[in-house]
């Protein structure tokens, strides 16, 4: 098979495309000043008894389908999260300088919501690289139930 230069830099291109958009919720994290931790680190953390609130930013479906989700998670869909803190923010607010993960299924929204949280007066955040895909794969325990 010949590549000739249109074809190869249509290639590059698309390849480009594809990195940007897998490493843009990162990019956005980092640049928001907001870290990754990994599911070990969260596990340890939890196992240690810390004060840790985990926020699972996935749909309440996600929350209790397949993976499942952390005990003691507490669920706020990314898509409704700024509402959410407009109309019941005052519920979060003990929590503005706790440590908070917040996580995903994989990490695409987390960041996101991560800095929705951030701009809203939350300062200790981190976001679980992986997100609940990362968690199960490392076999974590779950629970499927509200």
């Amino acid at each position: 098979m010949e590549m000739n230069a249109d074809t190869l830099q249509t290639i590059l291109l698309v390849v480009g495309v594809f990195l940007i958009m897998r490493f843009l919720p990162r990019i956005r994290a980092m640049f928001m000043g907001i870290p990754f931790t990994d599911v070990h680190a969260v596990k340890r953390r939890l196992d240690a008894g810390e004060n840790l609130l985990v926020i699972d930013v996935r749909t309440q479906g996600e929350f209790t389908g397949d993976l499942g989700h952390i005990q003691g998670a507490l669920n706020l869909d990314a898509m409704a999260l700024g509402g959410k803190l407009r109309t019941q923010g005052e519920a979060l607010a003990p929590y503005k300088n706790d440590p908070i993960v917040v996580l995903c299924r994989t990490e695409n929204r987390s960041p996101g919501a991560a800095g929705i949280l951030k701009r809203n007066g939350f300062t200790n955040l981190a976001i679980m690289g992986g997100g609940m895909a990362a968690w199960n794969r490392a076999g974590y325990p779950v629970v499927h139930k509200i």
